[in-house]
């Protein structure tokens, strides 16, 4: 089996862990793969030997020509290396991709790796994905409620599957009296909702004024934020930027919170409860957190934009510290839940399934 995945690139983000792990997972068990990526530049994310691997060029300096002609050339490179199978994600790069291999007769499976009620964010691609949606062989959901978003026919192609968790990237879980830090993690954007996580820690530190807050990831609003953050004593609150060794570096905090308005099934929530981290997540649609945690037993579920909410969670893990010991421990069980090989291998089921349509 010949498998082409087509993607952004390979930064930081949570579709590109992904796709490294399965193209690992799929290379071992001797799957043929062909790495696109669409608009290279960034490399956070590695992928393991054995894979080939194309690198769109630069056609045009206007952007929207540039577009078309990277879609256009995909066609010719597709048909020229004639895989099984193309695997697109995220969706706004698969919409693009199913239009240009219209006619191909290879299937086209896509990816949503988000809230499709505002995912994608723009218009006209949003109306491309009600046009081409039809046409993919199958749709990979992260969970029943993103499925949901969409009509019966688009649902009876395609399947609710996880993520897998890369295990090799995880460390063991931290032994030890842990440091006084609450960690966030991810792009600076307004869909992370960091301003939320300031707001519930301003709170918290009336009490908690031996913690700090620390939020790794790079965007946009970061001077925004890091003002908005002024309001406490420096240091109490910083932005390291992204790190090639974060797990590593957060595994001794005293919790992780996810506060974002909407995500998708968060492989850095996924990564922190493996290491048996205590983990607080708002109640983001479309349902990925939730998903994952079953409130006051491994982790702790608040509603979005509730900063009382999220400080009281908070404080709970940081004043019963025997409850937060247990959440942690009993958040450890999602690395079997998760396994990498079997993950893979269901994502790996699908795709055959797909080529007897």
């Amino acid at each position: 089996m010949h498998i082409a995945v087509v993607t952004k690139n390979m930064g930081a983000g949570g579709a590109e862990r992904v796709i490294a792990q399965l193209l690992k997972e799929w290379t071992k068990n001797g799957v043929s793969c062909t790495l696109i990526c669409i608009h290279p530049g960034e490399k956070f994310y590695s992928v393991c030997e054995g894979i080939d691997r194309y690198d769109m060029p630069k056609f045009s300096e206007n952007y929207n020509v540039d577009k078309l002609l990277r879609y256009r050339h995909l066609r010719k490179v597709i048909r020229k290396i004639s895989p099984d199978i193309v695997l697109s994600l995220p969706e706004e790069i698969g919409i693009y991709v199913i239009s240009a291999l219209l006619g191909t007769r290879i299937p086209v499976v896509v990816s949503e790796r988000n809230d499709p009620w505002l995912m994608p964010n723009k218009k006209i691609t949003r109306i491309l994905r009600k046009l081409m949606y039809p046409f993919a062989s199958g749709i990979v959901f992260q969970t029943e409620q993103a499925a949901s978003f969409f009509s019966s026919t688009i649902r009876k192609k395609s399947i609710v599957l996880p993520n897998p968790l890369d295990l090799t990237r995880v460390p063991k879980s931290y032994e030890g009296e842990r440091a006084r830090v609450i960690v966030g993690v991810g792009r600076l954007v307004p869909q992370k909702n960091f301003r939320l996580l300031i707001d519930a820690f301003f709170d918290f530190y009336e009490e908690h004024k031996d913690y700090k807050l620390i939020i790794y990831g790079e965007g946009y609003l970061r001077d925004e934020l890091e003002e908005y953050a002024c309001k406490l004593p420096q240091d109490v609150i910083s932005f390291p930027g992204v790190s090639q060794n974060l797990l590593e570096e957060i595994n001794s905090a005293s919790m992780f919170v996810l506060s974002s308005d909407y995500e998708g099934l968060p492989n850095v929530l996924i990564e922190a409860m493996a290491m048996g981290m205590p983990v607080v997540a708002t109640d983001c649609r479309p349902g990925g957190a939730s998903s994952l945690i079953d409130h006051k037993k491994n982790g702790m579920i608040v509603p979005i934009g509730d900063v009382c909410g999220l400080s009281d969670a908070m404080k709970m893990l940081a004043d019963n510290p025997d409850f937060a010991d247990s959440i942690g421990k009993e958040a450890l069980r999602i690395k079997k839940v998760l396994d990498s090989k079997e993950v893979s291998n269901a994502w790996l089921e699908y795709l055959s399934s797909r080529l007897l349509v």
